[in-house]
């Protein structure tokens, strides 16, 4: 075996080819892979398939002070040469690997799957507390996958929407066992290139984590060189948050952060922070039909939730239809005039909400305007995609110049005509796979940095058209979300949290969803709330059809940093004196409910909007996600267990399997989140789920900063009133909360400064 080990971390690879066989803890004594490991040691792949095989394979070893590298070569059968390198230094727990390709004459090079880590076992007994936390979507944690990822099955591998990084919104994952440690992966690429960040069951029945890297140009003769590394690190096994935490460590430091934290550039008073969006919006709204009269449900809500609200308004405002399922424009003259009803926007700016437009971004119409250049500017995919989407529709490619002069044209004229607030996204950069395969758009064959870097160009341009035309800062949104575009974007539009009464990003675990041994984690937010942007979630009504879920998915969203979202895109609003919105005027078909408006429900809204945009602002808005109280331990505990909440998932496509789907999910009585505001103050947030008042005993020494404070404000919030207690507790052994039904504490906690 050739081994690189340090007394902290040893690695292990086959003499005989160069396969990672062993990846050991020296500090716990844990062995990660499963004896006589046996994988490929890299996967290449032409246009001639994916393969491992080789003809001939050396290495070399080399050691200096403080640093050891292991070479690697590899002579594959079709000729190309594969290289890596694996680095790992004293005093790190931490493995640093590249790779890169030489290609042969007339092979073509297509992407390069490399380090391949096979053969994971579980970490603890019969893995009932092991775990992969993965940020697909926005974070997605999985119990036991060694039990649950079917063999041979997707996993976490060749992920579908929404695209990013092949499903992920950034480029790091964990798999560790709770108290006994684990394993940290990442890819430190601070440039977007095209990648998969893979975690699934393989042939032999383990665990297997790899990363395949697309190739930027395919062309015969060319190889690969990967510029970023891939790191793997030994974990502790403290939660998925201590992953967050060192891929933070790096994320803040990127480009895409360069701007500042938002409480930064509240300070500069920097025009690109949309403030109207942080401080004053307290719910949002997406799919209310912008082409008919909605301004009787504008009020209703306003009776109740009592907070400005953000509304992306459905699709059907365009000259030509722009449906689901049923048509989209084409070019410039299929967008114009436009048909938004004027007395749903006049009521808006009466109200003090705001409102963007829903545009199809990158869908087309190659039969409408402009369709010979619609055609020649259309993305063209490979025949494999490595995504169990299809990728059956008409897209245009963003690097295309037709495509970069109709975006920015188009909304351009969108601001100047309507003078709209803010523009919304759907179909966009982050759930569109980045490859073309037609140079004759201006940008190599292939896949990754280019076609990403033509996203933003299109994003930033657009936007700085939009805002000259309105002579103010115009916010940018898309469907979901990826840490590149952190820059251009302000908001983003999910569904995960509303699982498993939700549909689109978390489907492929929504069998796992339904049990709980799949669940939603605020990844992304951890590492980048303070940095934007907001996140609108939820895929809600309101109504009691929909079931009590409702109330633990308001909280959690708000708790976690979102917007409430009222969502309208598959079914109708909610009915106002026994009347409801008719499918023949709506963009989707939908059937009829008669399901009534609950102003109970509202009012339950209303109460974390009011939070939101009041006394819990600099938190929720502007502040810094801190790891949870260990609530759930027998070291602070938390006397409530769950409670089963029934939920009704009718808001979707009638044809979907998902549609009419119901059932009953085992949740956390209390909802639970941390926050800090810059150096100044704590800010802990408890939620009461159930029926009957909650107690949790909290030890002070647990709290971040206990130690150095004499006293903390406790306040409890319902939806009958702004808040119905206010108390002074001084520092202690510990004290227990009481959260009365439906309501949330919050308890803010001055920090001392240096």
């Amino acid at each position: 075996m050739i081994e690189l080990e340090n007394g902290i971390l040893s690695i292990g690879m086959s003499k005989l080819d160069g396969s990672v066989i062993s990846l050991r803890d020296l500090r716990s004594g844990v062995e990660y892979i499963a004896p006589e490991s046996r994988s490929d040691a890299f996967r290449l792949e032409t246009e001639n398939g994916m393969s491992g095989a080789w003809s001939g394979f050396a290495y070399e070893l080399r050691r200096e002070a403080g640093r050891q590298e292991c070479l690697l070569r590899w002579v594959c059968e079709a000729g190309p040469i594969v290289h890596a390198a694996i680095v790992l230094e004293d005093g790190s727990g931490a493995a640093e690997f590249r790779c890169r390709a030489e290609a042969s004459e007339g092979i073509s090079i297509v992407g390069l799957d490399y380090p391949i880590i096979p053969d994971l076992r579980n970490i603890t007994e019969e893995g009932e507390d092991d775990y992969i936390a993965h940020s697909f979507a926005t974070g997605i944690q999985v119990r036991n996958p060694l039990r649950h990822f079917a063999e041979n099955g997707s996993g976490m591998r060749h992920m579908p929407y929404p695209e990013s990084f092949s499903g992920a919104s950034m480029q790091f994952f964990a798999y560790y066992g709770l108290g006994q440690g684990g394993l940290y992966f990442a890819a430190l690429d601070h440039k977007g290139y095209a990648k998969w960040l893979n975690f699934y069951k393989n042939p032999a029945g383990w665990l297997e984590a790899s990363f395949f890297h697309a190739v930027e140009e395919i062309e015969a003769g060319k190889g690969v060189c990967v510029t970023y590394p891939v790191v793997v690190q030994l974990l502790r096994g403290e939660g998925w948050h201590e992953a967050a935490e060192l891929y933070k460590s790096w994320a803040k430091e990127q480009p895409w952060c360069a701007k500042g934290t938002l409480g930064e550039r509240r300070d500069r008073d920097d025009e690109t922070l949309y403030r109207w969006l942080y401080e004053e919006a307290g719910v949002a709204t997406f799919g209310i039909n912008a082409g008919y009269d909605r301004t009787a449900w504008l009020r209703k809500y306003h009776e109740h939730i009592g907070t400005p609200m953000f509304h992306i308004l459905g699709p059907d405002w365009t000259h030509a239809p722009q449906t689901f399922g049923k048509g989209v424009p084409g070019g410039y003259d299929d967008w114009f005039p436009t048909r938004f009803n004027r007395s749903n926007l006049d009521y808006m700016r009466e109200l003090g909400d705001k409102f963007a437009p829903f545009e199809f971004d990158y869908l087309f119409n190659f039969a409408g305007a402009d369709g010979e250049r619609g055609k020649a500017a259309a993305q063209k995919f490979p025949e494999q995609v490595k995504s169990i989407d299809a990728y059956r529709f008409p897209f245009l490619c963003p690097a295309a110049p037709y495509t970069r002069e109709l975006h920015r044209r188009r909304d351009e004229t969108l601001q100047l005509q309507d003078d709209v607030d803010a523009i919304y996204y759907d179909i966009s950069a982050n759930n569109i796979l980045k490859v073309c395969l037609d140079g004759s758009h201006g940008h190599p064959v292939g896949a990754g940095r280019a076609i990403t870097e033509a996203y933003r160009s299109n994003y930033a341009e657009t936007k700085e058209a939009m805002i000259q035309a309105a002579g103010r800062y115009v916010p940018m949104g898309t469907e979901m979300m990826n840490e590149v575009f952190l820059r251009e974007l302000d908001f983003y539009q999910a569904r995960a949290g509303g699982q498993p009464a939700a549909p689109l990003e978390g489907y492929p675990f929504r069998e796992l969803f339904k049990t709980g041994d799949a669940v939603l984690i605020p990844m992304f937010t951890y590492v980048y709330h303070e940095y934007g942007p907001v996140r609108m979630d939820g895929w809600g009504k309101l109504t009691e059809e929909i079931g009590d879920l409702f109330y633990y998915t308001v909280a959690r969203t708000y708790l976690w940093g979102g917007l409430y979202e009222l969502n309208y895109e598959y079914s109708p609003m909610e009915a106002l004196d026994g009347t409801e919105n008719r499918s023949d005027e709506h963009y989707a078909d939908f059937e009829p409910r008669g399901y009534a408006f609950s102003e109970e429900r509202a009012r339950y809204v209303g109460m974390y909007a009011g939070l939101r945009t009041g006394a819990a602002n600099k938190y929720l808005a502007y502040g810094t996600m801190l790891p949870p109280l260990p609530l759930d331990t027998g070291k602070v505990p938390l006397d409530t267990g769950k409670v089963p909440l029934d939920w009704f998932h009718y808001n979707h496509g009638i044809h979907s399997p998902e549609y009419n789907d119901s059932g009953s999910l085992a949740v956390e009585r209390v909802v639970h989140a941390a926050w800090q505001y810059r150096d100044e103050s704590i800010g802990l947030f408890f939620a009461g789920i159930g029926t009957g008042t909650e107690r949790v005993n909290i030890r002070w020494e647990d709290i971040p900063g206990g130690e150095k404070v004499q006293e903390a404000v406790c306040r409890c919030y319902s939806a009958e009133a702004e808040y119905c207690a206010e108390t002074v507790i001084t520092a202690g052994d510990g004290f227990m909360l009481e959260i009365p039904p439906r309501s949330v504490v919050m308890l803010e906690i001055p920090l001392c400064r240096k």
